[in-house]
């Protein structure tokens, strides 16, 4: 309790890089005659998220003078779990000791607070919308299994959904807990706070880490409503990603995948650089895809298998508290539903399939695992380090999942599998997506349908992998690859200030993040 108090109470954050030191040198004399620009960007208590945005803040002078402010946005994610501890924690004075010395840290980069999520600055708006949370909550009650609720124009159902699993915690949304009343009027208060504050002050940028989740989804997308240009750094799969009001997800955009690889020369060369980089995968490296993962899935070999695989189903666990709205169109708003109506269609139909746990799950998946052992004793179970290559070997006639990269990977050996929502993979045939449950329900049975030859499957597997990992301008692969090492600095492994900065430095130095800055500072307001 001393330790935290302390912490509580230092000037800057106990952890590597955070101070005003780190943005030393970047800084430049802005151009004279040039307007101000305001830029709005997040405060997260994220080492990673504090030292990216503070380099772009401090590399934008260069384009002219810059007013920035943060949002702080921590409020339910200030806590985990409903009790008096946990609201204790979420409240204003504590999200204020808990958030200022990551503002101090900042020093002369930033002018000023934009607004913050958990605050008694407004106590009558706050209480009407209490009153107001109400009805609102008994509407949610009335919809059933198609969640939808507008606040203010803003939309704010998945975000709700996302922030239920994560910090009731519940593998499965319960609309009827008294915990979603305090999820919708935390939703009136930002949605509120976010109108006004983007309304009035009409910043030009405004940077967010992710867009699940009420404190990230909201300020995006009021921030999109107000005509503000939204950027994004929450994928790994690419360094920034542009928002718009039609695409308002961190993910990046898969829409042209297809086609995009249709219209490209060379295909044998591209498809031989994929084969590649898959093969590193599937023998037990880490690649850009898989690197927020603690270790490769194929890391071990030789894993015991059950009898009886040969031509079964196996499926394949998700995180039950990681958010599931990352991808649009879901057809199942959280995993647990997902599951139990796998099990219950995969049981009805006499089919023999077996779950494997997610390899990178949270510790409280267990609690969910063993839930699902209760509601269903009989099912079978694969050890969660055992590799796709040995059940494709083992013969498995088909894999489901709800959008994991493990749809790919058993195309390219020679497995079809079955998804769900607008994935990465939806517009290849390797894989069946259902866009609703009658859909999914009869892609499972009829799961032992091949939808290509096995050669054209695997042709496509290729085809997907270049163009999510490896198809874009030199610039984009420079940006990603740095991106990647800087988040591996923060997060894997042995942290230190040193390689910390190491990371950041080998980013912000790069002549394409030069370029990069170049390019945001010229771009136009958001588009549609």
């Amino acid at each position: 309790m001393l330790k935290k108090m302390s912490l509580l109470l230092s000037r800057y954050p106990q952890e590597p890089g955070l101070r005003p030191q780190s943005f030393s040198g970047m800084r430049k004399n802005p151009l004279r005659g040039v307007a101000r620009s305001l830029l709005s960007f997040q405060s997260v208590r994220d080492k990673f998220y504090f030292l990216l945005f503070g380099a772009i803040r401090a590399n934008l002078e260069a384009h002219g003078a810059v007013i920035s402010e943060v949002v702080i946005v921590q409020s339910i994610n200030g806590a985990v779990g409903t009790g008096w501890k946990a609201a204790i924690k979420r409240s204003a004075p504590v999200a204020w000791l808990w958030t200022n010395p990551w503002v101090r840290a900042y020093d002369e980069l930033i002018d000023g607070v934009a607004y913050r999520c958990a605050s008694w600055a407004h106590p009558l708006n706050d209480l009407a919308d209490w009153f107001r949370s109400g009805p609102l909550w008994r509407q949610l009650q009335q919809q059933g299994e198609d969640l939808s609720l507008k606040i203010d124009g803003i939309e704010v159902a998945d975000l709700l959904v996302d922030s239920y699993l994560r910090f009731k915690p519940s593998p499965e949304f319960d609309v009827k807990d008294p915990f979603v009343r305090r999820l919708v009027w935390q939703a009136l208060r930002d949605v509120r706070q976010a109108h006004a504050y983007f309304g009035r002050r009409k910043p030009r940028w405004y940077l967010t880490s992710y867009t699940t989740y009420l404190e990230h989804g909201i300020p995006a997308r009021v921030a999109l409503r107000h005509g503000v240009a939204v950027w994004s750094f929450g994928s790994l799969n690419g360094f920034a990603k542009r928002l718009t009001q039609a695409d308002s997800f961190h993910t990046q955009n898969f829409d042209g995948y297809k086609s995009g690889f249709d219209a490209l020369d060379r295909q044998d060369e591209r498809l031989q650089q994929a084969r590649d980089q898959l093969e590193n995968r599937l023998s037990g490296g880490i690649d850009a895809a898989t690197s927020y993962m603690r270790q490769s899935a194929y890391a071990q070999s030789g894993v015991e298998l059950p009898a009886g695989l040969d031509g079964a189903v196996v499926v394949f666990l998700h995180d039950f508290y990681d958010s599931p709205h990352v991808y649009p169109e879901l057809v199942f708003h959280d995993f647990w539903r997902w599951i139990c109506c796998t099990v219950d269609v995969l049981q009805k139909s006499g089919a023999r399939f077996f779950l494997k746990p997610h390899p990178n799950q949270i510790a409280l998946s267990d609690e969910a695992l063993s839930r699902l052992r209760q509601k269903y004793p009989d099912l079978q179970w694969l050890p969660a380090s055992v590799s796709n290559v040995q059940l494709a070997q083992a013969g498995i006639s088909c894999g489901v999942t709800v959008y994991g990269t493990v749809a790919h990977e058993l195309a390219y050996l020679g497995v079809p599998s079955i998804t769900s929502a607008r994935h990465p993979h939806y517009t290849f045939d390797f894989c069946r997506t259902a866009r609703t449950r009658e859909e999914y329900k009869g892609m499972l049975e009829s799961h032992g349908l091949m939808p290509l030859p096995r050669e054209e499957m695997q042709r496509q597997a290729l085809a997907f992998y270049y163009m999510h990992n490896l198809y874009g301008e030199e610039d984009q692969q420079t940006l990603r690859r740095a991106f990647v090492d800087f988040w591996k600095a923060c997060n894997v492994g042995e942290i230190t200030e040193e390689s910390v900065m190491q990371g950041f430095r080998g980013l912000v130095r790069l002549p394409a993040f030069k370029r990069f800055i170049d390019a945001m500072a010229k771009s136009d307001a958001a588009v549609g």
